[in-house]
């Protein structure tokens, strides 16, 4: 509390003027009045939503909805050797990767040379996407699988147990790291022109290889389904 100012009048009598500040009692007051009134506004504002909803329902309007997946991507169709998309073609290759850690400085200048060299002579559009697939132990698996039943040894078939627990744990627990090059054009006959030029001149750095349908298949949809597992 400040202290009180005595005034001197031409009566000569002291008069008390406060100069003080409001108590928190009062500001904690305003304060709640203010939120008192931002949650009536907020009221006011979801119940005009409701009744513009009940009105949209009685006069058969329909809300906005989301798109569906179908109208979102841009993918149509996947043939063996192209894919049709609604604007264009491409097609999916994979890129046959080298160890660049193993090789000699010679050797290293050379490759990035001619990568250097495709990535200024082809101007078109393309895509290098990169994406974990699961570790694939089929063939090994059925070979062990072969090997366990033509087995009479009990060593042996421990042996061989233990080989299919290892093959198992790699398929659940290990990915492999997969390249691949997508390749557009406007039409079939321009895409093969394409994927012609993109073979000549990635055949001396990283070579592409080509992919049956159904891998086509699991890389768009490893491509938009990330958080899920083929």
């Amino acid at each position: 509390m400040k202290p009180l100012k005595w005034i001197k009048t031409s009566m000569k009598k002291p008069v008390n003027v406060w100069k003080g500040k409001f108590s928190r009692k009062h500001t904690r007051k305003k304060i709640s009045i203010k939120k008192i009134k931002l949650f009536q506004q907020i009221k006011q504002k979801l119940a005009k939503r409701k009744a513009l909803q009940q009105d949209m329902k009685t006069q058969g309007k329909k809300p906005n909805m989301l798109k569906q997946t179908s109208q979102i991507l841009p993918f149509m169709q996947i043939h063996d050797d192209y894919i049709l998309l609604k604007d264009g073609v491409m097609d999916i290759y994979q890129v046959q990767t080298k160890n660049i850690h193993a090789l000699n400085d010679v050797d290293l200048n050379y490759l990035l040379l001619n990568r250097s060299q495709f990535l200024r002579s082809y101007f078109r559009s393309f895509k290098e996407v990169i994406l974990n697939f699961p570790t694939n132990t089929e063939l090994q698996r059925a070979y062990w699988l072969r090997k366990k039943q033509q087995a009479t040894n009990t060593s042996r078939i421990k042996y061989i147990e233990q080989k299919l627990f290892e093959f198992e744990f790699l398929e659940r627990e290990r990915y492999n790291r997969e390249f691949f090059m997508f390749v557009y054009a406007g039409d079939k006959e321009e895409l093969v022109d394409r994927k012609h030029d993109c073979k000549q001149g990635m055949q001396n750095s990283f070579p592409l290889l080509e992919i049956s349908k159904d891998k086509k298949e699991q890389v768009l949809f490893l491509l938009n389904n990330q958080n899920t597992q083929i």
